[in-house]
């Protein structure tokens, strides 16, 4: 066995160099693994942010796809707009109703106001009637009531019909119009 000067054999320096030539490998195998880990991490964390952006972009479609149907919707209210009535007086809204009613083949034997009056902090005119006509007559001129008065709700109705067959329905209906609040109530 050889002695070095520096009082090392070459085994032991043989051993010392593959000591550090085996932790230079492992350090630059664990260097290696960090970064391919490292690397790995961000790809899956790029998927999960695609996912995530993906998802997203559905529902804003979807979102989308609800908003144009709301504004087609909205579009066609405000082409309704033009057959709604809103009268400012009782006189104004009476004749409404009673060319609606003609309109309808109804006989209106009663149209009567009571003073004018509040609820919920709203100011309304409640109104009595008394329809005579075929009982589709009038559901038909209700529904037309309510389609273009939306400020008269319907507070009561009672039908009444002398048998199961007649042609004709007495009809008391109570409403309540919904005062215009620019506007004073006229009589």
């Amino acid at each position: 066995m050889k002695i070095n000067t520096n009082g090392f054999s070459s085994i032991q320096i043989h051993l010392i160099g593959m000591t550090l030539f085996l932790l230079i490998a492992a350090g630059s195998t664990y260097a290696v693994y960090s970064s391919w880990d490292s690397h790995q991490s961000g790809i899956e964390s790029s998927q999960l942010q695609l996912t995530q952006v993906s998802e997203d972009l559905s529902t804003a479609q979807r979102d989308r796809g609800r908003l144009i149907s709301k504004i087609a919707n909205l579009n066609l209210a405000l082409d309704d707009h033009d057959s709604i009535i809103q009268p400012n007086s009782i006189n104004e809204l009476a004749v409404q109703i009673v060319a609606l009613a003609e309109k309808h083949s109804l006989e209106l034997e009663q149209f009567e106001p009571s003073p004018p009056t509040t609820l919920n902090q709203e100011a309304i005119q409640p109104i009595s009637m008394r329809l005579k006509a075929p009982y589709q007559a009038v559901s038909e001129w209700l529904n037309e009531l309510h389609t273009t008065m939306p400020d008269i709700h319907v507070v009561g109705i009672s039908i009444v019909s002398q048998n199961a067959t007649a042609e004709s329905v007495s009809s008391n209906i109570r409403l309540n119009w919904y005062i215009p609040t620019s506007d004073q109530p006229t009589q």
